[in-house]
């Protein structure tokens, strides 16, 4: 894992134990608390990419036999608890969740049988129940075509599911963002990566000026290079205020 020392080798991890899981339900509150009082629109729970919600997700990572663990509601249920926890302090209109349905071989995740069961629950959950802002959703991060019961395509899976908006992401150029909003199959697009080597992105969509690569070497580094030292090739169109 990544460290202000470089990459260290992990440990072996432990399951949380219930005053652990009860602790951090109270640090997202007071995270949601932070956000507002700093002046933030909302927050995102990020419930994707191998992170902690997700190894509660999945049975591959999650093996506990008690409340949080066997069946599909019991793996969800700490990621409600902190949903319902959270839209007391924060109004549930301003908060977004991310999820990674086929994150497959990476982050230490795999897709077993019961994946797709989990996240299909999950979201129709949060459609049926919830008035989130957004779900942001990603594709799968490698090829997923030939992994048994992975899903290759996630929008086109979840825009029949879920009724609010929904946002998608992973490698996406202009071409493919305005594809998959054509057809209906999102909302929104995150373009991420794009925009960290393309401060001016909005402007070279709107004048078809080519795009820069990013460079991954700078991800997570503690310096400006790889951030703020990408060069802009297009004129922005700033609003001002009076």
């Amino acid at each position: 894992m990544y460290t202000p020392d470089g990459m260290k080798d992990t440990v072996a991890p432990k399951a949380m134990t219930q005053a652990e899981i009860d602790i951090t339900k109270q640090e997202f509150v007071q995270a949601a608390k932070n956000a507002v009082e700093a002046g933030f629109d909302g927050v995102e729970i990020h419930s994707s990419n191998g992170y902690l919600f997700h190894q509660f997700f999945s049975s591959y990572s999650n093996n506990r036999e008690d409340k949080y663990g066997g069946s599909i509601e019991n793996r969800a249920r700490f990621f409600f608890e902190v949903l319902d926890a959270m839209k007391e302090v924060i109004p549930q209109n301003r908060i977004g969740a991310r999820f990674n349905p086929s994150l497959h071989g990476t982050f230490g995740m795999e897709v077993r049988e019961d994946t797709i069961p989990t996240f299909d629950y999950i979201i129709e959950k949060l459609s049926n129940e919830y008035d989130l802002s957004y779900i942001h959703l990603s594709e799968p991060f490698t090829d997923v075509s030939d992994v048994p019961h992975a899903v290759s395509e996630i929008a086109k899976r979840y825009r029949p599911k879920y009724k609010g908006t929904l946002m998608i992401n992973t490698d996406f150029n202009q071409e493919k963002g305005n594809k998959v909003i054509q057809e209906g199959n999102a909302d929104l697009v995150a373009y991420a990566k794009l925009y960290v080597s393309n401060p001016d992105l909005v402007g070279r969509f709107r004048e078809n000026v080519a795009t820069s690569d990013w460079d991954k070497d700078t991800f997570y580094t503690q310096e400006k290079e790889g951030y703020i030292d990408y060069e802009a090739k297009t004129r922005e169109l700033i609003p001002t205020t009076k």
